[in-house]
């Protein structure tokens, strides 16, 4: 219709739309971001109303987020949110919200810096939106349980109704909400996976993956998918079966379809899956460079969380070949970026399973966790 007669209200929405299909259905990114881009200048254009808050939304969300740099999706879901409140679409205002928080912590912020920011957000969040408040205080469970911060409860603004995120799950089978039964079981493969609990990380992993909604492009399923392949590999290395060589290979193509996207974004995830790939099958010098590729490449792009984990992937190879100085050094370099990150119960787990107290390694530059002045 667009197209024929003219634009309209809504036509930066269907554009959106168009573009996100050609993203999903057909894994068409360029065709994405054809459209994308005629929907990009509408809303450029556009007056400030209800209906473009909720285009931009969308459009930020499941189409330009492919394209750009995290930190940028940061900064267009602060907008968003903004846009939202003065024209008095809240819904609109909190889901960009709870894109930020998501974003901002996969991209590394400071965790007690978002810890806050959420406190100081759920409970006007809950009046709103039970079920986006429901997910947020999932998201806050995550980053407190990392952080090592014990007297948290995020599950308090529900008045006694839900006491954790196990009775936050028993509630949303019972009452068919696979949109918050999925978030739940993404939790935990998060926080398994940053906790090294890979077998119980992939048990809820194939749980997600079995909602349609796991599979549609965005944020989670980027992290899913690259935390997947490295577990994949690690059980490979542990010998469970060829099948997770095979698995891990899978998740790799994946990102590797992406990362011409936005190489910001992908580029050290998937350098790293490679460096997973040569040391499941024994290459040890292009398992090196990666890893030390990979440890550059999320420096240089502020992911303090991702150095850190290519640190540890590296320490653990390296320990595997009994490389025992290299690996330690590669330990005492994730265990500061970890602390860095904010993320002290990791931190702690690193040091206590590797002995590090004793350890000689050197240290490495490290990055900064990247900072909003929304959450300072």
């Amino acid at each position: 219709y667009s197209l024929q007669n003219g634009v309209c209200e809504d036509s930066a929405s269907a554009f959106t739309i168009f573009a996100y299909f050609e993203i999903f259905l057909t894994q068409s990114f360029e065709s994405g971001r054809k459209w994308g881009n005629v929907a990009k200048t509408l809303l450029e254009d556009a007056a400030l109303c209800p209906a473009t808050t909720r285009a931009r939304l969308k459009f930020y969300t499941f189409v330009n987020f492919w394209f750009v740099p995290l930190k940028e999706s940061i900064k267009h879901m602060e907008d968003v949110e903004d846009m939202g409140y003065k024209v008095g679409e809240i819904e609109s205002a909190d889901m960009a919200q709870m894109h930020r928080y998501k974003y901002s912590f996969f991209g590394g912020e400071q965790l007690s810096l978002l810890s806050q920011a959420l406190d100081n957000s759920l409970r006007s969040m809950a009046k709103s939106s039970v079920v986006l408040a429901k997910m947020s205080a999932l998201d806050k469970d995550l980053i407190d349980t990392l952080g090592g911060v014990k007297s948290s409860n995020p599950y308090a603004i529900f008045d006694g109704e839900i006491g954790n995120r196990q009775i936050l799950l028993n509630d949303a089978q019972s009452k068919g909400l696979n949109n918050i039964v999925e978030a739940a079981h993404l939790h935990n493969v998060f926080l398994s996976f940053w906790m090294d609990d890979y077998e119980e990380a992939v048990k809820s992993s194939d749980i997600a993956m079995s909602f349609p909604s796991a599979k549609m492009p965005g944020v989670k399923l980027v992290y899913h998918i690259f935390y997947r392949g490295i577990i994949a590999y690690q059980l490979h290395r542990q010998g469970k079966g060829e099948k997770w060589l095979d698995e891990g290979n899978k998740m790799l193509d994946q990102v590797e379809t992406w990362v011409k996207n936005s190489k910001p974004l992908f580029e050290n995830k998937l350098v790293l899956l490679k460096a997973e790939q040569d040391a499941s099958m024994c290459n040890f010098l292009p398992a090196k460079e990666s890893y030390e590729l990979s440890i550059k490449l999320a420096r240089d792009n502020g992911y303090i969380n991702e150095q850190g984990l290519a640190y540890e992937r590296m320490g653990k190879y390296l320990m595997s070949i009994v490389e025992v100085p290299e690996a330690e050094s590669c330990f005492l370099n994730a265990h500061r970026c970890y602390l860095q990150w904010g993320a002290k119960a990791k931190a702690d787990k690193l040091w206590e399973d590797w002995n590090l107290g004793s350890s000689t390694g050197r240290l490495e530059p490290c990055t900064t966790s990247i900072k909003h002045k929304r959450n300072e």
